[in-house]
């Protein structure tokens, strides 16, 4: 995997490469090509759709009986990130939940026993624990680019006298599925992003001057939409993530220095409480439009 050279936080400025006969381009001329194209296309897509599932997605377990090898999967599907970036995934994906919980637990006990100085802390699971009967575990997918193939080229930075120089060949715009466990204090999920409008009609009613006034002035004063803050990630996660489902696990809390004891038959899975970007077609329809034949 690489780290993405073009972050869009904060959103570049949109430079483009000025071209002229006869003049020399280098990997920073293409390289800032890309950037503008992608840069471009992330602020219109995160400004004007916003961030969320565009389709699929879905969490769920695979059902196995066999609660040691039960499955927690997300299927294949598409969504926008908070910064612009398509994140597509094109086949099912799957974690055995009962070997990831055990090896949190693992991980927690082994730093409790063994403190390594300047090592991170890890959080003690049973804090996950927020009703008092429920492990609570949310689904997040991250955009993720990774490095694909190698080729020669020329050597740079400290190794300019190597003779057998190698670069990736391509950037592969890929993803990541994250399982957070919430021991942080408050977990939220995702807000509307449009909760601030005052007044919404009733299906099929227009809107009043007094609302068309009150949204143009939410825009004028970037109070809602994509310039409302997020509010569903844990402290130091990828703020950038789509959230996608919560999990809520039965399970009871341990003695003092033991991890909870969960029951993986009993688990409820939301799958609503995510950010959704709808198709324009699909809002014609609901708007009385129609295309095509309608049966």
């Amino acid at each position: 995997m690489a780290t993405d050279d073009l972050t869009l936080i904060p959103p570049l400025a949109p430079n483009r490469v000025f071209y002229s006969t006869g003049r020399m381009l280098g990997v920073e001329d293409f390289q800032a090509d890309q950037d503008y194209h992608r840069g471009r296309l992330a602020r219109a897509l995160v400004q004007l759709y916003g961030a969320g599932t565009v389709s699929g997605l879905l969490v769920q377990t695979d059902g196995n009986t066999n609660t040691f090898q039960l499955e927690v999967q997300v299927t294949p599907g598409m969504a926008v990130d908070r910064i612009g970036r398509i994140i597509e995934v094109p086949r099912m994906v799957c974690i055995v939940l009962n070997d990831w919980l055990n090896q949190y637990v693992q991980a927690w006990q082994n730093q409790q026993n063994n403190p390594v100085p300047g090592q991170p802390s890890i959080a003690d699971p049973n804090t996950a624990i927020h009703d008092g009967a429920n492990l609570m575990c949310d689904v997040f997918a991250s955009f993720v680019p990774c490095t694909r193939g190698i080729t020669p080229c020329f050597a740079s930075q400290d190794d300019y006298d190597a003779t057998d120089a190698f670069s990736a060949n391509r950037l592969l715009d890929s993803f990541a599925m994250q399982l957070a466990l919430r021991t942080d204090a408050d977990p939220l999920t995702p807000a509307d992003p449009w909760r601030t409008v005052a007044a919404r009609p009733a299906a099929g009613s227009p809107l009043t001057a007094a609302d068309a006034a009150n949204i143009q002035t939410l825009l004028m004063q970037a109070a809602a939409g994509p310039a409302a803050p997020p509010v569903e990630y844990p402290p130091g996660f990828d703020f950038s993530a789509v959230f996608l489902a919560r999990m809520l696990i039965a399970a009871t809390p341990g003695a003092a220095g033991k991890g909870p004891t969960w029951d993986l038959t009993k688990i409820s899975i939301d799958n609503h409480s995510r950010m959704f970007l709808y198709p324009a077609a699909l809002l014609a329809r609901l708007s009385g439009l129609g295309s095509g034949t309608d049966t």
